[in-house]
């Protein structure tokens, strides 16, 4: 096959090869990019079932439209009626490769297995189940997003599909129910996910044997070892969560993806952050300079447009993203359809402006999947790697948004905006002498660059250095342009320090004028409330404390000290 071309596809290397078919990696000649084709092996070429499998797998996972399932571009045949999947390809490595070097960390176990439940979780609200969860159907791309491989064993609720009298599904991973050859429902995939879950945190695998029989029997009949008893830094929940999904019952599991979610969700917050003074300033329109291409190289920030979204996490207040416009020129055959000529770069910069538009409207999930088809196109394109960064800060992945701001600096180590987005990400991690680094040279790299001033300043403050904070932000007011939207942050960290300091009443002029500037934002009318009450204004203090409230609806320990505060 290999040197071959179908359609418009040319036939680079082979990828791997499965039960259903085997896997290419090829040129897309007329979109210039690289896609993997599947093709029906050719010991099933013959047989009409198998072929019908093939074109029903494609089927299922087109009907999909989720970040963490593989893409599905169209179904091609070659002249002999062998019919192929053209698909995206991701580079990265499939968990199997991952595990193949033992356990994993406990954050990037539970960021896996809420993405795969995420998908698997779209995937049976079409009624399709996947009934091949494994390691090796699970890619993990180079900027840390997850997918979900191969639905070549997938089945439709209610249409039943069989190869012979050979089990579907790789037998370590099938559910006892499915082992046992009785009807299998979404329960099946959880089960699977719990065993992928198990050897991610572990290494191996819960149920294992020297032979198939074996493994099948304690899979259905035995009792796991808790994973607690193999890796002793695993926290309670997180083994609950495993041994739920491991329930040999199926109505003992889960009884669907989203329950799963949920639970994996709990385990990552919510919790305060570090960083609690990032502003959501209004996304500004892109000017389309025609027809030429521009982008603008520092970066912008992004944020839901409700000013009342829950700010106690200062990391969901923002994503770094770099805005670009892309001029489109239609080219094509006379009375043909048009073909776009584009150059990878360009495709890269308009799917990043897709990624602002998604991100303007609080689509974090969509944003991905733009960024990651602009990776695919671009992958040495600096605004892609600093803009995945700031939009995994915003999914509270920080460990993903660390490698992709690396990644980044990596590529051009004189931009701002990775080194900005790395030291959100550090500052969750709780690497604040890292994050103060970055977020100084982020300064360095661009001394107008006042988010970065804001956010050094409240973790100088949060650390027990406001005086050098005021330092800081003495720099970022003579940087502010008149009328500038980042005003009243600045003037709200000013009052922050002082508060820190115990000048309340120097720190009452800042807080006042950040409210005039926004009356929305939480933490000023908190920190404005606290300083009445130091200062003896009850009066002044109660109604501040009920704006509080008002406004902030997720920092448990603020909204117990103003509850308390006010008597409740």
């Amino acid at each position: 096959m290999v040197g071959k071309t179908f359609s418009h596809y040319k036939i680079e290397s082979e990828l791997g090869q499965g039960g259903m078919g085997i896997v290419y990696r090829a040129t897309d000649t007329v979109l210039e990019r690289t896609v993997a084709l599947k093709f029906l092996p050719p010991m099933f070429s013959r047989d009409e079932d198998a072929k019908k499998r093939f074109v029903h797998e494609a089927r299922a996972v087109s009907a999909l439209d989720h970040p963490n399932v593989a893409v599905v571009h169209e179904i091609g045949g070659t002249d002999t009626d062998q019919p192929f999947i053209v698909m995206a390809y991701y580079n990265g490595q499939t968990l199997e490769d991952i595990i193949a070097d033992g356990p994993i960390s406990l954050d990037d176990a539970v960021d896996h297995a809420l993405s795969i439940a995420r998908g698997l979780g779209a995937a049976h609200a079409k009624g399709i189940i996947h009934r091949d969860i494994k390691p090796g159907n699970v890619m993990v791309t180079e900027s840390g997003l997850v997918k979900i491989l191969d639905f070549g064993l997938a089945k439709v609720q209610d249409v039943t599909m069989t190869l012979g009298a050979k089990s579907l599904g790789t037998l370590a991973y099938m559910s006892p129910e499915q082992a046992q050859g009785t009807p299998v429902d979404a329960r099946t995939d959880l089960w699977a996910l719990g065993v992928v879950f198990y050897e991610m945190l572990c290494g191996k695998r819960p149920f294992d044997g020297p032979y198939d029989a074996a493994i099948l029997y304690a899979a259905a009949h035995e009792a796991h070892e808790s994973v607690a008893n193999r890796r002793t830094d695993t926290p309670d929940h997180v083994a609950a969560i495993v041994d739920k999904l491991l329930q040999k019952k199926p109505e003992q599991r889960y009884q669907n993806a989203q329950e799963l979610v949920d639970d994996l969700v709990g385990l990552k917050g919510p919790t305060p952050s570090i960083i609690s003074s990032v502003i959501q300033p209004v996304v500004e329109p892109v000017q389309a300079p025609a027809p030429a291409v521009s982008a603008i190289s520092e970066p912008v920030a992004v944020a839901p447009q409700s000013s009342k979204m829950p700010i106690y996490v200062g990391i969901a207040a923002v994503v770094v993203i770099v805005v670009g416009f892309l001029g489109w020129q239609a080219m094509g055959p006379s009375g043909g359809a048009a073909v776009s000529q584009q150059s990878n770069r360009e495709m890269a910069i308009q799917m990043l402006d897709n990624a602002r538009k998604e991100l303007s409207t609080g689509n974090y999930q969509l944003a991905l999947v733009e960024l990651e088809r602009a990776l695919e196109a671009d992958s040495t394109y600096v605004p892609l790697w600093s803009s995945l960064a700031g939009v995994y800060n915003q999914l509270t992945q920080y460990d993903n948004a660390i490698r992709a701001a690396r990644k980044a600096i990596s590529l051009d180590s004189t931009a701002a905006g990775p080194y900005y987005t790395l030291g959100l990400a550090l500052a969750e991690q709780k690497d604040i002498s890292g994050s103060i680094a970055s977020l100084r040279t982020a300064i360095v790299r661009n001394s107008e660059f006042i988010q970065a001033y804001s956010a050094l300043s409240d973790i100088l403050i949060e650390s027990g250095k406001a005086e050098e904070a005021l330092g800081v932000l003495e720099i970022a007011s003579s940087k502010l342009s008149p009328g500038s939207q980042l005003e009243f942050i600045v003037y709200k960290n000013q009052g922050k320090a002082l508060v820190s300091l115990g000048r309340y009443d120097e720190a009452v002029d800042y807080l006042e004028s950040s409210k005039k500037l926004n009356g929305e934002w939480a933490e000023t009318f908190y920190l404005l409330a606290q300083t009445y009450d130091a200062l003896g204004d009850k009066g002044l203090a109660k109604p501040l404390w009920e704006r509080f409230l008002e406004l902030e609806t997720s920092d448990i320990p603020k909204r117990s000290e103003a509850r308390k505060r006010l008597g409740l």
